[in-house]
């Protein structure tokens, strides 16, 4: 999951504002808040409205759900000392955002914090920004028309091939699988080249795993090597492909096995799409008017630091599946009468470990030193 803890705080002089001219979106209005307690509530409103990719995970453990008394809707969030990040975008009808939002500010005023949105779809960010959200592009997302899929690629279809030859095949989740599924994420965690990621990237596949579909590529002995855990975007009649985890030594071959395997299998069922979520950084344009010194610094990271985040090898693996287009992401940020430091706060919510403990992560692990 991504953290992002916004700093570096100054009051606003007389003629800044949010996104351009102070006078294009004026303070919204302050409105009651409460807080939503009920879960149940909870996942009858993201069955209506939850729309992105980072929706389910809104039910997670950790967050906290504000709401307005009479408005249907919540927005899901994580509150720091200074600054209010929602987790994807708020869950509600479009005539209520506005609203939702309005009420948001005044808390957010009051704890002088400002207010950051990731991911925020393409969909939602015209929205977004016509109520004074500040919109950085920060990736794509590829997109799979369930009713259309593509052609498995001969390069694919002989990896998967691959690891069924050698006895491998994909079955779905029972209970007696659950306790390796834990030690396959202990594993992986203890084999990643990174550190453990914090707020959109934790690894928790089995949390609320009633609701989730599991393919699992066990071997003739059941034994579990990779899995994929997926998770529903409930307004798109949707899929996640949330967390794909392979043990160090798996073959070749199972993380094709696995993705083809759901993609085909959700189809079947009748589901309209599915994503492999984010590709960080992947087609950051050439200039970005608006934040033309962040641009450059993620346009460097996309370039240089792949050896550390694999930016480009994300992009790479997800496209090669051949998406039936890609969807843009932004960060999105609200300033409540205060200045936000948003290069820091979005480099560490796209980067959340400190990059020089992440190098000395990576030349701890290195067998030649």
């Amino acid at each position: 999951m991504i953290s992002a803890h916004g700093r570096n705080f100054q009051k606003l002089k007389p003629n800044d504002s949010v996104a351009g001219n102070v006078n294009e979106h004026p303070p919204l209005a302050e409105n009651p808040v409460s807080w939503h307690d009920s879960f149940e509530q909870r996942l009858s409103e993201l069955k209506l409205w939850g729309r992105n990719t980072h929706s389910f995970l809104s039910l997670y453990g950790g967050l906290k759900y504000f709401s307005v008394p009479g408005v249907e809707g919540y927005i899901p969030l994580i509150i720091t000392h200074d600054l209010i990040l929602i987790s994807g975008e708020p869950v509600c009808d479009v005539k209520s955002v506005k609203v939702l939002i309005s009420a948001l500010a005044g808390f957010a005023r009051s704890k002088k914090c400002s207010i950051g949105a990731i991911p925020v779809s393409e969909s939602a960010m015209q929205l977004m920004e016509s109520i004074g959200f500040d919109i950085i592009y920060i990736g794509k997302e590829p997109i799979f028309d369930l009713h259309n899929l593509p052609k498995v690629s001969k390069s694919i279809r002989l990896a998967a091939n691959r690891a069924k030859r050698k006895g491998f095949r994909v079955v779905g989740y029972d209970p007696k699988y659950r306790s390796q599924i834990e030690s396959l994420c202990h594993k992986w965690l203890d084999d990643s080249e990174l550190p453990p990621m914090g707020f959109l990237f934790q690894l928790r596949p089995l949390e609320l795993h009633t609701y989730k579909k599991y393919f699992l590529a066990v071997d003739e002995s059941e034994k579990l090597v990779a899995f994929l855990a997926c998770s529903p975007i409930y307004a798109r009649n949707g899929w996640y492909l949330e967390d794909l985890v392979r043990e160090h030594n798996a073959p070749n071959g199972c993380t094709e096995m696995l993705v083809t395997e759901a993609l085909a299998t959700l189809a079947a069922e009748g589901f309209n799409m599915a994503t492999l979520a984010i590709a960080p950084l992947a087609g950051m344009p050439d200039f970005d008017e608006s934040h033309p010194i962040l641009n450059g610094i993620l346009r460097l990271c996309y370039r240089y630091l792949s050896f550390v985040y694999h930016f480009q090898s994300l992009e790479h693996f997800k496209g090669k599946f051949h998406p039936s287009h890609w969807e843009k992401n932004y960060f999105c940020v609200y300033r409540t009468g205060q200045r936000m430091g948003v290069t820091g706060s979005l480099l560490r919510a796209l980067l959340p470990n400190d990059i020089l403990a992440i190098v000395r992560h990576k030349i701890s692990r290195c067998p030649f030193l």
